[in-house]
Order: C-alpha cells, then sequence, then structure tokens
C-alpha cells in the first residue's frame, strides 16, 4: 500500500504561478495527491486543480492576466479588486463548496482580530480562497463566522505542519517565497511586491545603501526578517520530504507582467527532483529534518 502523498502549495503571489509548472509535471508523471494545502495563490491553484481543472487549462486562464498588476485593476480601491478576483473564480466555483473537490483541500488564514492561524477545511469555497489571498492593504479582510481573516502569509506561507497534521506521510512542498534580500537589504515596499522601482525615491532607494535607510524600508525590513525567520523555523521542525524552490526570486509578488516564466521556473524545477519524488513511494524514506538531527 502506497503511503499518504500531501502536496503543500506556498504563497507569494505572481510567484504562485509557478505552482501551475510544478501541477504540469506531476500530473504528466502520474504522481499521485492526496491531499492538499494551500496558502494565498497556492490555495486558489490548489482549488482549482482539487476541482478538475487539468494544469493546462490553469496555464490558459492565468493567460488572461498577462500584462497586468493587480493594481492595474483598480487602483484605489481593495474592495473592487477583490470583487475582480470574486467575479474570475466564480466562472469556475460558483456556489462550490470544499466537499465538490475531488482532492481534499485546506488553505491557510489568518484572523487579524486573535492573531492565529485559521486553516480552512469545509464549507463555500470562494469566500475562503478570498480570505487566503487577501494580501494585508492590497484587499480587504473577508469575514467568515465572524472573523476578519487575511492572507495566511501574514504568519507564514507554507504550511508543511498542516499536511502532516491531516495525515499525509510524504509531503512535497512548494517554497515560493522570496529569501531575504542581501545585496539590497532596504528595499522598499512597493519595489519588492510590484517588481519595479519606483520613480523619483518615494519610498526610498534600493541601490544607495550607503545612506541610511527610509523609515518604510527600515519598517519592511523588520517584517521581513520576522516573516523569514519563523518560515525558516516552521521548515526545519515540519520540514518536507521534498522541498521545491522554483526560480522565482526576481518577480514581484503582485506582478503579472510576465506569467510564462513562474511556470516553466516550476515545471524545471519539479522536473529535477523527479527521481526524489519517485523515491517517495519507497521505503523507507525520511524528512529532511531526520537527516539533518
Amino acid at each position: 500500500m502506497r503511503p499518504k502523498i500531501g502536496l503543500v502549495l506556498g504563497g507569494g503571489g505572481s510567484r504562485g504561478l509557478a505552482h501551475i509548472g510544478v501541477l504540469e509535471v506531476l500530473a504528466r508523471e502520474h504522481i499521485p495527491i492526496d491531499l492538499i494545502v494551500g496558502t494565498s495563490m497556492g490555495g486558489i491553484v490548489g482549488a482549482l486543480f482539487a476541482f478538475g481543472i487539468t494544469p493546462h487549462q490553469l496555464a490558459k486562464r492565468i493567460a488572461s492576466l498577462r500584462g497586468t498588476t493587480l493594481f492595474s485593476m483598480n487602483l484605489f480601491s481593495a474592495r473592487a479588486r477583490q470583487r475582480n478576483i470574486e467575479t474570475q473564480l466564480n466562472e469556475v466555483l460558483q456556489d462550490k463548496t470544499f466537499a465538490d473537490l475531488k482532492i481534499p483541500l485546506t488553505v491557510m488564514t489568518v484572523d487579524m482580530v486573535n492573531g492565529r492561524e485559521v486553516p480552512i477545511a469545509e464549507g463555500p469555497l470562494i469566500p475562503a480562497l478570498l480570505a487566503t489571498s487577501a494580501v494585508p492593504a492590497v484587499f480587504p479582510p473577508v469575514e467568515i463566522n465572524g472573523m476578519q481573516l487575511l492572507d495566511g502569509g501574514v504568519i507564514d506561507s507554507l504550511a508543511t505542519h498542516i499536511a502532516f497534521e491531516h495525515g499525509a506521510e510524504r509531503v512535497i512542498a512548494v517554497d515560493v517565497y522570496p529569501p531575504l534580500e542581501v545585496e539590497t537589504p532596504w528595499i522598499d515596499p512597493m519595489s519588492a511586491i510590484m517588481g519595479f522601482q519606483l520613480p523619483f525615491g518615494l519610498v526610498g532607494s534600493a541601490g544607495l545603501q550607503t545612506r541610511t535607510p527610509s523609515m518604510l524600508a527600515s519598517i519592511w525590513r523588520a517584517t521581513r526578517v520576522m516573516a523569514w525567520h519563523l518560515h525558516e523555523e516552521r521548515l526545519h521542525h515540519h520540514a518536507p520530504h521534498v522541498l521545491l524552490r522554483p526560480a522565482v526570486n526576481d518577480y514581484g509578488s503582485l506582478d503579472f507582467r510576465d506569467v510564462q516564466g513562474p511556470m516553466t521556473a516550476g515545471i524545471e524545477e519539479t522536473e529535477r527532483h523527479l527521481d526524489q519524488i519517485r523515491a517517495l513511494f519507497e521505503t523507507p524514506t525520511y524528512r529532511m529534518s531526520e537527516l539533518v538531527d
């Protein structure tokens, strides 16, 4: 009897399009997936795949975003941007629930009032997907069961621990969270998120490392350091058996001007690890943390 395989798809905005490439290779190689845990874009891609949308069909749908940024949907209204996302999801998942999925799915959110992670695995799909992808300041919180929920990446973008809690015996994780910037530690938030530098040094410069960083750049760096520390700690203590890290670090989280690049990166990274993935069906198999410890 083969082991139960869990697939964890991390959050990362447009970087998460790499998940489509990963799924394309897994489907091509007939790698079975028994459960999916997704955060933000990983939750959306995971839900569509779990519903039965093929990676090829996903790629065609995503192609409609080419040449855009999320802010180009509506510059001034976060709620209008969220309605645009809801409209696109309704085309496929209107009135669907988690029970309608062919593969069990959990999406990660964060209760912003009580400061805790809230995994969602039942009930209506679209509110949960809007919540897991509700990036702070870009989209408003989504109210579910009296909670004000935002993107699960507020705490961590890669919830491998949930896959193990739900019974996965082997875990493949796709990490698209960008590592800490070393050469440009004081990059401004908008440059990091959008993938291009704002003119006139509006919120600080990423290139002038000899100058005192701006207030926004300092706050952004502090947030990144805290998030990266937790991210790495989580990976150590709940290490997947196979960790895929597609080469998507140069893409801004909200920049969809190039949608093929991340998908190609997902394909290439998965193909590099195919032997390791196939070995999951052999025994014994150890997690990365077990090998280190």
